[in-house]
């Protein structure tokens, strides 16, 4: 029996130091991140089913809401390439971590919205809705946000309970971004 809780034991420590230094190595790559923008520039670095979906180049900037009852960001990059994200609730910024569920509203309207141009001189795009997943707040600051997002999309217009879900991870950071419209309890929202 303590041959066996030795083992577990060590075990149960090698995924804890595994956990911490995966958690510091992040933590590293998005200030790598936030130290190499401008500001009011953004990176959203999104992967579907694993590959990249926006160049490396893309610097993002736009619209930023911080409302005591909803959140919005509607940002482009320079290839007309966009990330639309909004949700709402009272006091939505009070648990730690802020951790928002993405919801598929109906069969045109998300909570998070990304795309990009294919064909610019036919205006054709590609597009995605998140259908399931969470938004997770690494930081809220006037100076520094950073965004994880995980879940399921599916492509627009094609949005029906039944068509392909594809896997969304993403890591947003946005250095001191020029926010329109700022309406909310700073002391309890900020972190």
């Amino acid at each position: 029996m303590s041959k066996y809780l030795k083992t577990s034991l060590n075990y149960f420590f090698v995924l804890i130091a595994f956990a911490l230094v995966n958690s510091c190595s992040t933590d590293k790559h998005e200030q790598e991140i936030y130290e190499s923008l401008k500001v009011n520039e953004s990176k959203f670095i999104f992967k579907l089913d694993g590959k990249d979906f926006y160049p490396t180049e893309s610097i993002f900037s736009g619209h930023l809401e911080i409302l005591e009852k909803s959140f919005t960001i509607s940002y482009f990059d320079q290839k007309e390439s966009n990330v639309m994200i909004h949700f709402g609730g009272d006091k939505w910024y009070v648990d730690r971590p802020i951790k928002i569920p993405v919801k598929l509203l109906n069969s045109y309207t998300s909570t998070l919205m990304f795309g990009r141009i294919k064909d610019k001189e036919k205006r054709l795009g590609e597009g995605y809705l998140m259908s399931e997943g969470f938004i997770t707040f690494k930081t809220l600051t006037k100076d520094k946000i950073i965004l994880h997002v995980d879940g399921k999309a599916k492509k627009y217009p094609q949005v029906n309970p039944e068509d392909k879900d594809y896997d969304v991870q993403a890591i947003i950071v946005c250095k001191k971004p020029k926010i329109d419209f700022l309406e909310i309890n700073e002391k309890e929202a900020f972190y």
